[in-house]
């Protein structure tokens, strides 16, 4: 997660503190550092929030109150002017650097972002990410940064409306009520954001409700402490109390984690330590010579970065995400969802390197920006206080301002914003979800034989591209997807009809006709067989009924893939197996029986949760059927997008980089045989299908594998279906209930046999004791 600077709305009535300039500078530095170097959150975005509400509220108090201060209009049209200019140019040139150097199925969520952040909504988009699980594992955006950018213009916005509101309902007593709405909202928001951050701090991180009170407490000390004058006694303590609000503020992102920690009640470290470091530059009632800290603040180099900080802020980390893929070329495909620094990422000497080359591109071009885009666009002086009407031709020729050259550099910034959004848009493609129950397979079995190639060890020509691999990621999700008929994050109760039970139709899949059923049960990796167990039902009659709910496992803990706390799934999970037990499938119910070991970078095992649900199901004479999951890629850089891996690389070179080791993801023998031991259930394992004896591939037989870090693509899991029928068809009668007391959930060495010294009769049909299921 990254931090912005903020910027006044209006230039403060007060004696100019140019040591608050001062102090941005630093700000902006230790974000500046601290983003490229060490990986994690300073406490750069506290900071500048604090001091944009020191220099907001009261500004905009007294102009509301004043009989010649802005409208509302002008004062938003005025900020708009000093903001977004800057924006505006750096989204489109980054933007524009970011199509050349990222492959093409990142274009789109390049778009979509650099969109949210013109509109000043990016954190919201963010904060929907966060509780997105398609998103889970996706690249940090070149846009991140620009969340507190619109946190920032929501708070400004609802407030200026706010305070209009209220000097209009209380002239006589405005002022006090102002500033007594403010001190209620500030603690408001403070404690909401202390609930948020126990309940979802994902959204509490990107909320403006939970952000306010930083902006707010800003403003508290900025009406009633920064221009009162201090007692003569003060004086020898400012430096010692300057010097402990710098520490505050540089020790908070060295012991402290921002991105799980803040807003909560720790951002008051932070916001203590600018305090105090403001308050030391206060006035005295009586002359005294500036403290060490405000001169200091006060010095050449804080002064330029403050000055330039705004656009250094917006040109750092869009150009450190571009340099740092760019130089990374030992990873293809590799996504690095959080930050780690470039120095963790490209190696001491080179990140040193990139690192500060990063810094000074960025430092030249936040100057650039600063002389000719923020300057020139800028609102000089304050206008004259007119109607916010749109028809008031007077204003807007004044807010064109005066000149041929003003003019053009206006037309220039409207065609230059016009341009990024159509621009943008076009990185967007409509999303292509297929209409049919399983989206088509290559029609050309012969150069797509897709599983075929390892099943029947067939040699097949590398074509010179894989078709479908740019394709919006949408067009590679199951049916399930475009249908509704998968519970979301959000959701805690079943999905059984269409578009989310809102619609009559039914969620069901192979013979939708047929009276017998079979249950698909889990999260989106058992929702990603569904394409083969499609075709299984299709053939052989059987109704598909999906029970399914984004990163909800039904054998694991409620808690997300990210680690977050999930009470939505054990509430789903409770009402499934009732649902399951109340109205038992004549064929069965289909589980994915293993997941990887270590969250998601070991050896597949069994969750120790899976052995009592299977229990449960079989005590009730219901069928189970185990299906061994798909191996998930990821390596020593973290995971791999085999997506983009494939589409970054020629078909030759992804046919190389494009897979991992399969002892890295699979263990020798199917754990589940070991793991459920004793429960007669059915296990079935399409291994031999997606790997060969060594590796893994992302592309089999000319068709893509996977369609991000885990999941296999809705073509390549069609494509499966025959092998799957071919096990489910050989299997022997369901063999009787005897729960062994103790579980097996760890598998066997390769050389001892299975787990658990398994008798023949509990291996699936056609199995041999010492090797692995057939598939």
């Amino acid at each position: 997660m990254t931090s912005s600077p903020s910027v006044p709305a209006t230039r403060p009535s007060l004696a100019y503190r140019s040591d608050i300039d001062g102090l941005r500078g630093l700000a902006i530095a230790l974000v500046v550092v601290f983003h490229v170097f060490v990986g994690k959150v300073s406490s750069g975005v506290d900071v500048f929030l604090f001091i944009g509400g020191v220099f907001f509220f009261g500004p905009q108090i007294r102009n509301a109150l004043s009989p010649n201060g802005l409208t509302l209009f002008q004062a938003v049209v005025r900020m708009l002017r000093r903001l977004f200019p800057a924006l505006v140019t750096v989204v489109l040139a980054t933007l524009v650097m970011a199509v050349a150097v990222f492959p093409v199925t990142r274009w789109p969520a390049l778009g979509h972002d650099a969109l949210t952040s013109l509109a000043y909504i990016h954190n919201l988009a963010l904060a929907r990410a966060d509780n997105d699980y398609a998103a889970i594992g996706t690249d940090v955006s070149i846009y991140q940064h620009l969340w507190s950018m619109s946190v920032q213009m929501q708070i400004y916005l609802g407030s200026l409306v706010c305070i209009t509101v209220l000097v209009g309902l209380a002239r006589r007593r405005a002022e006090r009520v102002a500033s007594t709405a403010l001190l209620f909202a500030t603690a408001a928001s403070f404690l909401f954001a202390v609930y948020q951050h126990q309940v979802d701090q994902g959204w509490n991180y990107y909320s403006p409700g939970s952000r306010f009170w930083e902006i707010g407490l800003g403003g508290i000390f900025g009406i009633w402490l920064v221009r009162r004058a201090l007692p003569p006694a003060f004086a020898a303590w400012r430096a010692p109390v300057g010097a402990l609000g710098l520490l505050l503020i540089g020790g908070t992102g060295i012991f402290l984690d921002g991105a799980s920690q803040f807003p909560g009640p720790w951002t008051l470290i932070p916001l203590a330590g600018a305090a105090l470091v403001i308050l030391a530059g206060n006035p005295t009632t009586t002359a005294q010579p500036e403290n060490l800290i405000t001169r200091g603040l006060k010095s050449l180099l804080p002064q330029f970065l403050g000055r330039i900080s705004y656009s250094l802020y917006l040109w750092h980390w869009p150009l450190l995400a571009l340099a740092t893929y760019a130089f990374d070329t030992s990873t293809h495909g590799q996504v690095r969802a959080q930050s780690s620094g470039v120095i963790a990422v490209l190696g001491t000497t080179r990140g040193i390197l990139v690192g500060g080359g990063v810094i000074a591109v960025s430092i030249a071009l936040a100057w650039a920006t600063l002389r000719w885009v923020e300057h020139p666009t800028r609102q000089a002086a304050k206008p004259q206080r007119r109607s916010w009407l749109v028809r008031d031709q007077q204003y807007w020729q004044e807010l064109a301002g005066a000149g041929r050259h003003r003019q053009a550099l206006a037309a220039g910034m409207a065609a230059l914003t016009v341009g990024t959004i159509i621009f943008a848009s076009a990185l967007q493609p409509p999303r292509q979800i297929a209409d049919a129950p399983v989206a088509g397979t290559p029609q050309d079995q012969a150069l797509y034989p897709g599983p075929v190639a390892l099943l029947e060890g067939r040699d097949v020509p590398v074509r010179p591209s894989i078709p479908p691999a740019s394709n919006p990621i949408e067009s590679f999700y199951p049916p399930t997807g475009a249908d509704g008929c998968a519970g979301l994050i959000e959701h805690s109760d079943l999905i059984l009809q269409q578009q989310f039970n809102q619609s009559e139709q039914p969620c069901a899949y192979g013979d939708v006709e047929a009276t017998r059923t079979m249950y698909l049960y889990g999260n989106s990796h058992a929702e990603h067989f569904l394409p083969a167990l499609d075709y299984v039902g299709r053939s052989t009659g059987i109704r598909i009924i999906p029970l399914l709910k984004m990163s909800c496992y039904p054998g694991g803990p409620d808690v997300r893939t990210d680690g977050k706390e999930y009470p939505e799934c054990g509430q789903w999970k409770e009402t499934a197996e009732k649902y399951i037990l109340d109205n038992p499938p004549t064929d069965g119910v289909m589980v994915v029986s293993t997941v990887p070991e270590q969250g998601s970078t070991g050896p597949d095992t069994v969750a120790e949760g899976l052995y009592d649900i299977v229990s449960r199901l079989r005590e009730r004479g219901i069928s189970v059927w185990a299906l061994r999951d798909s191996p998930w890629p990821h390596t020593e850089y973290g995971i791999l997008d085999v997506r983009g891996c494939v589409v970054e690389l020629d078909p030759q070179e992804a046919a190389e980089l494009c897979r991992i080791p399969r002892a890295s993801a699979l263990e020798p023998i199917n754990p589940a045989i070991g793991g459920l031991a004793g429960l007669g259930v059915h296990h079935l394992d399409l291994t031999a299908g997606l790997c060969d004896e060594q590796w893994c591939p992302g592309v089999v037989g000319n068709v893509l594998v996977y369609r991000d870090s885990s999941h296999l693509t809705d073509t390549y899991s069609a494509l499966l279906g025959p092998e799957l029928e071919r096990q489910m068809l050989a299997a022997e009668p369901q063999l009787p209930y005897a729960p062994a007391s103790d579980p097996v959930l760890q598998p066997a060495d390769a050389d001892d046999g299975p787990a658990d010294d398994l008798p023949a009769d509990d291996l699936p049909a056609g199995a041999v004791p010492g090797e692995s299921a057939p598939s």
